[in-house]
Formats: structure tokens, C-alpha cells, sequence
């Protein structure tokens, strides 16, 4: 996990929530830190606090009161997609096409005929030779990419969306088969839904 990515992804958002996920007795499982758009497990660390956060991602006092920093309980409809690996899952397969929107680079990720477009930055802080991009359902209903590397999960990210629908036909008939999966640029920028 590159932590210093995951801080520099809140910084630009302006975003930075400490979710804690609870086990059914009230304790900390594992906490995650997140943009708004993605999240990521705190791994490696001990358990910290949302007054942490500006000290772990070295932000200055200036930016913190430009930012939204809180620690949260993990939403409901999060514990349905927020476990590791497990057998059966959709694995989504990256397409040769991406697109720049916003001075963003999107790629379209492939399982079946349904293509989900996800922000390349926001693989930056997990993305290893191992991982795999995984579609999953959250509670309410709306799906997710999980990264996973080997079992586990190290991260799960909103999907971007495209609300042209001619221009999603489009990019749909053109889209060739499922190309193999390459690292993301480095890259800082910030992710918005």
C-alpha cells in the first residue's frame, strides 16, 4: 500500500475520511481511508484517528482547513463488498480503449457486455503485478470495483460515470477484445464523481 499516493488522492479531492469497520461486538476489524471516490485498508499501521490523518500524510494547517477530514463508521451498504477474495467473483478485464475526460484518464474495464469505466488514478496506492479488479454489489445496489491483490482486498473504488449514453454505445460497439492489464501512469490528480 503507497500510502503517500492515498494522501496526495485525499489532498486533491479535498476529502479525507477515516472509516472504521466494526465487528458485531462494537471493535475495530480494520479501518480504511478514503477520497470520497475510493477506500483504501489501513494495513501495516496501528490503529489510528482522524486527528492522525494530517500527521500520516504530512498535510500542512493551511490544507487541513481547506479539507473535510472525519472519522465515520463504515457505511451498511460498504460490509457487503468490504471482505477478501473469495471463489465465484467477476473478474473485470481491461479494455485497449481509455479516455481522457477532465484532464483524467478513465479506463474501461470488460465483463460480458457490460463495461465499467474506472479512474486510472485511484489504482495508484494498490496496484501491484498481482491485482485483480473484481466487480461486486454493495447492499443498496450499486456495484464497485474491488482491488484485489492475491486474496486480499486492497481497495474498492466507484466506478466513473458517463452520463452520455450515445457516447457509451458508441465506445461499446468499438471496443475490441480484453486487452492485457497494464500498470496506471503515476500520477496525482484527484478523482471526482
Amino acid at each position: 500500500m503507497k500510502v503517500k499516493k492515498i494522501g496526495a488522492l485525499c489532498k486533491a479531492r479535498g476529502i479525507c475520511y477515516l472509516y472504521d469497520e466494526l465487528t458485531e461486538e462494537g471493535e475495530i476489524r480494520r479501518q480504511w481511508i478514503s477520497n470520497g471516490a475510493a477506500m483504501w485498508p489501513v494495513s501495516g499501521l496501528p490503529q489510528i484517528r482522524d486527528a492522525n490523518l494530517s500527521t500520516l500524510f504530512d498535510f500542512s494547517a493551511e490544507t487541513v482547513k481547506k479539507m473535510r477530514i472525519a472519522e465515520k463508521e463504515l457505511p451498511a451498504t460498504m460490509y457487503a463488498v468490504s471482505h477478501d477474495l473469495r471463489d465465484g467473483e467477476p473478474e473485470l478485464q481491461e479494455s485497449i480503449i481509455r479516455i481522457i475526460r477532465d484532464g483524467e484518464e478513465l479506463m474501461a474495464l470488460i465483463s460480458g457486455p457490460k463495461i465499467t469505466w474506472l479512474k486510472s488514478a485511484l489504482l495508484a496506492p494498490c496496484w501491484t503485478k498481482e491485482t485483480k479488479l473484481l466487480r461486486r454489489t454493495r447492499e443498496d445496489g450499486m456495484e464497485v470495483v474491488a482491488v484485489c491483490d492475491g486474496l486480499f482486498l486492497n481497495g474498492i473504488i466507484m466506478p466513473a460515470v458517463l452520463r452520455d449514453d450515445i457516447f457509451r454505445e458508441l465506445l461499446r460497439l468499438g471496443v475490441s477484445a480484453p486487452g492485457p492489464v497494464v500498470p496506471p501512469e503515476e500520477t496525482e490528480d484527484a478523482d471526482e464523481l
